[in-house]
């Protein structure tokens, strides 16, 4: 059986053709406009092109920004997309394309594929932590994934990191640890510059160079993930913590973190902490978990 996957951010929306063992068969993109029209018609030209091909397809599965109520398929938020918050999206996208729907927030798609067929198959207690644009998470305890009473467990991107910002978000984790606010913006506030004209590999290029606000920032950005880290830790106990994102592909990322926490750890408690790991299938993890969700959504139904 065959299904189509959909990741859908604010700029691109990555699919794929994935089988029920979840195997990817063949991916491209569309461009994600904000506007759920166009959303639906560009889905269902995919549909479309299969169907030209005799291909079957079972259903679609939706990786998705936001808080979401899974056994509605409802969009309650939807991240930077604006047309998406509060909305129906199984039922109104079901009616669209004759085709069964489903939908789940994109890292606890994330985690979903990590469970699978990842580097926590083994593991009922763990985390998984995406570190891009903003900062995200997901909870495993006891094998089930944590959606919260509200379908926004997990948003570790809103917890408060530096206690020296007035302006509350930019004390949050996804400004501080994230690639564009921890980094970039940081960078280009105390350097005078202006910061869509800067990219992240520009600013570590530049620390390598001697550069001492790119590695005072670079420092910072990953003294704020490890305090996040350490806090849940000691919260939660996970077996593991696993770390997606593009800068995760970074040889020295998930080294200078572990020193870091390890550092804080031994300083202040004998609780034994994981190990950090990287995600195994990095930006397609969000599609192989929509899957996932897809076939466990319809063993319940």
């Amino acid at each position: 059986m065959k299904y189509l996957s959909f990741d859908v951010g604010g700029t691109n929306t990555k699919y794929s053709l994935i089988d029920s063992q979840g195997n990817i068969l063949e991916s491209s993109s569309i461009p994600t406009e904000d506007n759920r029209e166009i959303i639906f018609q560009r889905v269902k030209d995919v549909v479309e092109k299969y169907k030209e091909k005799g291909i079957v397809i079972q259903g679609l599965a939706f990786s998705m920004p936001g808080f979401i109520d899974i056994y509605r398929g409802h969009m309650i938020t939807g991240g930077a997309l604006l047309s998406l918050y509060d909305f129906p999206f199984k039922e109104e996208l079901e009616k669209f394309v004759e085709l069964p729907v489903e939908l789940e927030n994109d890292v606890n798609c994330v985690a979903l594929a990590e469970k699978w067929l990842g580097n926590a198959k083994d593991e009922d207690n763990f985390l998984c932590i995406t570190v891009g644009t903003g900062v995200g998470g997901a909870i495993f305890i006891n094998g089930q994934l944590v959606r919260g009473a509200n379908f926004s467990a997990g948003e570790f991107g809103f917890m408060i990191t530096d206690n020296k910002r007035k302006d509350y978000g930019r004390a949050t984790l996804s400004f501080t640890g994230s690639v564009r606010g921890g980094i970039i913006q940081n960078y280009a506030r105390r350097k005078g510059l202006k910061w869509r004209e800067l990219d992240g590999k520009k600013i570590f290029d530049l620390a390598l160079e001697g550069d001492e606000i790119a590695k005072e920032v670079i420092e910072d950005f990953y003294t704020s993930i490890s305090y996040s880290i350490y806090n849940l830790s000691v919260s939660l106990n996970p077996q593991k913590i696993l770390i997606g994102g593009e800068i995760t592909k970074r040889e020295e990322f998930i080294d200078i973190i572990q020193r870091k926490v390890d550092e804080i750890r031994e300083a202040t408690c004998e609780i034994e902490f994981p190990k950090l790991e990287r995600c195994k299938f990095l930006n397609d993890s969000g599609k192989i978990g929509a899957v996932y969700h897809f076939l466990n959504m319809n063993k319940i139904r």
